[in-house]
């Protein structure tokens, strides 16, 4: 398949979908949920839909069939179709890199090069068979990574907590602060632990630096001999070789995949190492059922292409500026951690792919937090701020654990008290009915009309959780396709990596110049004691 030509090139506002968005878009307010659902009775069943043993439900968003008619209008005139399916045939979409992004083509069948080594190791590890310097059994693992190579697999890892093998202590550090380092090996015996240094540069000073901590302290504890204590997940495996680790256990990692997008890659080989290949080829499974929904299915039926046409009308055209992430699962407590990366540096950009400046908003901010926790936090702000913020209320059917059957049905009835309340709230009559007095009825009364979408599991299962994965990564894909953005690079980080390299210089005692953060330098050094 050739290249197509990038709509990048053109502004989204050129589609003539975008004008009619533009116009719905000012009449969007004049019907309220409630109206909708009521003029509607089918409008839960018609606006929701499967993608692998997900269930999605869009019915609480502000939108009808002529919105989600112009809205895929759009994904054909931007091509999105065409972007995504270029996107699966690792065809080169990364223009600023000159790269295609093969991420799914890692969990098609057979796809994971790696995977029979992976396997391999972490089978030995789980049956007790691989052993360490001194003979003794590797009965921990460590990884060591930071963004990309620790938030998809730390958070796929407390998902399928319920999974992992009894007798391995799976462990993900990824700060810089030397607390977090300690933490993550602490308690641990050198002589039975696997350290997995994960960086795709293999120059990531995060990463390096808790290497260099990690591997003193396993030669504190077997000596010189590491040859059976560190692994390397890396592009650059020449550079992994070349600090001693030895190069059967050194890991490829391609350099067409993103570190975001990483999960299902070696970058998953502590996860494999703590639920076992079996699971992990699971996880595969679910997330490339995703990819052939994304590739097969038409765009008025496409999930995960309808889900980021909905964050496109909110953030283009209705002026929402984040999205609220609620798993109502504590095994994905993580999940808002691991979306914040994968959304917000892949659609944070302000120029177009082709260079040329973005001529409307962008990314979202993402944030969240789980289920009820949530809820006595930032909720109140969701119900009656003046911002109204999009949500995503993520469920389990069949819970991980149920002592006396007294939590989950709760636990889900909250979740569904919250998308009705979002979105039907209370009047003012309705509260004043209720006994209210009338000077506490304006702050008791909901205005509703918050939209939600919500999406169901099954259960916090490898293949489920897969597909929720993939689900997110193709509707945040979606989103870049339409505003021309590339969401496959991140160059805003690399300032500020640049910048500390000099700063480090100036607080470990280099010549402090006449610049605005001179003082802070000198305070700091005069707190520090030196």
């Amino acid at each position: 398949m050739t290249p197509a030509p990038s709509s990048s090139a053109v502004p989204p506002s050129s589609a003539p979908a975008w004008a009619t968005l533009e116009a719905l878009a000012d009449d969007a307010g004049a019907t309220s949920l409630r109206d909708r659902f009521a003029h509607d009775p089918d409008r839960a069943a018609r606006l929701s839909g499967a993608v692998g043993d997900l269930w999605v439900d869009w019915s609480r968003q502000p939108v009808d069939d002529e919105v989600l008619g112009a809205l895929a209008d759009l994904a054909r005139q931007r091509d999105v179709p065409d972007f995504c399916a270029r996107m699966l045939a690792g065809v080169e979409v990364n223009p600023t890199e000159g790269r295609a992004a093969t991420h799914a083509a890692q969990r098609a069948p057979d796809g994971l090069a790696g995977f029979d080594r992976m396997a391999d190791l972490a089978d030995g590890i789980r049956a007790g068979t691989r052993t360490g310097a001194t003979g003794a059994p590797i009965r921990a693992v460590v990884n060591l990574g930071i963004g990309g190579s620790h938030l998809g697999p730390a958070m796929a890892h407390e998902a399928l907590g319920h999974l992992a093998h009894p007798d391995v202590e799976v462990r993900f550090t990824a700060s810089l602060d030397g607390a977090a380092v300690g933490d993550a090996l602490a308690g641990l015996d050198p002589a039975a632990t696997l350290v997995v240094a994960c960086s795709k540069s293999f120059t990531t000073p995060e990463t390096m630096v808790a290497l260099d901590t990690a591997t003193d302290w396993l030669r504190a504890g077997v000596g010189n001999d590491l040859s059976r204590h560190v692994a390397a997940v890396t592009a650059v495996p020449s550079l992994a070789e070349a600090r001693g680790i030895d190069p059967d256990l050194v890991l490829a990692l391609p350099d067409t995949v993103g570190g975001r997008f990483s999960l299902a890659s070696a970058a998953g080989l502590a996860l494999m190492a703590a639920i076992g290949p079996d699971a992990f080829a699971d996880l595969l499974a679910g997330m490339h059922a995703v990819d052939r929904h994304l590739g097969e299915a038409p765009v008025e039926s496409n999930v995960p292409v309808l889900l980021g046409l909905l964050d496109v009308w909110h953030r283009s055209f209705l002026g929402a500026t984040a999205l609220a992430v609620v798993p109502y699962a504590d095994g994905l407590r993580n999940l808002p951690a691991h979306l914040q990366q994968l959304m917000m540096e892949s659609l944070g950009k302000q120029v177009a792919a082709d260079g040329s400046p973005v001529e409307g908003p962008t990314g979202a901010v993402v944030f969240g937090a789980p289920g009820t926790d949530a809820q006595h936090a930032f909720f109140q702000l969701l119900h009656q701020g003046t911002d109204v913020v999009p949500v995503d209320l993520v469920g389990v059917a069949r819970p991980v654990a149920d002592p006396r059957g007294a939590h989950h049905d709760l636990f889900m009835a909250n979740l569904l008290a919250q998308a009705e309340a979002l979105a039907f709230g209370r009047t003012e009559a309705e509260t004043a009915a209720l006994g209210t007095p009338p000077e506490r009825v304006a702050h008791q009364a909901f205005p509703g009309d918050r939209p939600s979408t919500v999406i169901l599991l099954p259960e916090l299962s490898p293949a489920a959780l897969g597909q929720l994965v993939a689900l997110y990564e193709h509707r945040t894909v979606v989103q870049a396709a339409i505003w021309g953005i590339n969401p496959f690079d991140q160059w805003g980080v690399e300032l500020g990596k640049q910048l500390a390299t000099r700063f480090a210089d100036l607080l470990a005692g280099g010549e402090v110049r006449d610049e605005p953060a001179a003082p802070l330098v000198r305070r700091y050094r005069e707190l520090r004691g030196g």
